[in-house]
């Protein structure tokens, strides 16, 4: 679906700005289980902190579900004396959660404090839509919602020390599902037939009475 260049891309933006060495950070794509794979590879020993997990709601939210010329006929990328591809595209809101977990509050409090401010003073996330030997860039922004959440209370135990976690929750709402089909310019092969290509395989042949 594309998600995946979001959630790349945020997991790189964090890591830049995390100084700390030590510092675990996972991505959406472990964060379901990141405590099973912690708890392996460790051999069940308390987990090393700090770290920070990046979660992401197992759904996406299409903004219009409706046809619009965005999703069949959108901005045309490049072009052939023959060949068009098309950049179409489905407006979706991304929902993500970033965790932080210390071994204190207030470290988890600083940690907060500073993602806080750079989410909000940094919001970009470019992504790049990759088609063919090139990649064509797309620049979405994070808005930051309005609270942020200590969850130490919910936390429960890391076998067997406790930890605090607190909790960021941001939207992605310019977000793209993207599709770029390769299409055949229209051909005349005679008065009575066009040749219409709707990618690079498949050719769809319309009777046109006259």
């Amino acid at each position: 679906m594309a998600v995946r260049y979001y959630d790349e891309a945020l997991l790189n933006k964090i890591k830049n700005w995390v100084i700390d060495p030590k510092m675990n950070i996972v991505g959406p794509s472990d964060a379901r289980q990141f405590f099973a794979i912690n708890s392996d590879r460790d051999k069940d020993k308390p987990m090393k902190l700090p770290s920070i997990v990046l979660s992401r709601d197992n759904y996406c939210e299409i903004i219009n579900p409706n046809k619009q010329a965005l999703s069949y006929d959108g901005s045309h990328v490049a072009a052939t004396e023959n060949k068009s591809a098309i950049l179409n595209a489905i407006p979706i809101r991304l929902s993500y959660e970033l965790n932080i977990y210390t071994r204190y509050f207030a470290e988890a409090d600083e940690y907060a404090r500073n993602f806080a401010f750079n989410l909000i003073n940094y919001p970009s996330v470019d992504i790049n839509i990759p088609y063919q030997d090139a990649n064509i860039p797309h620049r979405s922004t994070i808005k930051l919602n309005n609270r942020i959440t200590d969850n130490s209370g919910q936390s429960g135990r890391l076998a067997p020390d406790q930890y605090c976690r607190i909790s960021l929750n941001f939207d992605i709402n310019d977000a793209y599902l993207f599709s770029i089909p390769v299409l055949y310019n229209y051909d005349m092969y005679d008065e009575n037939h066009i040749y219409i290509y709707n990618d690079i395989s498949n050719k769809i042949e319309e009777v046109i009475d006259k």
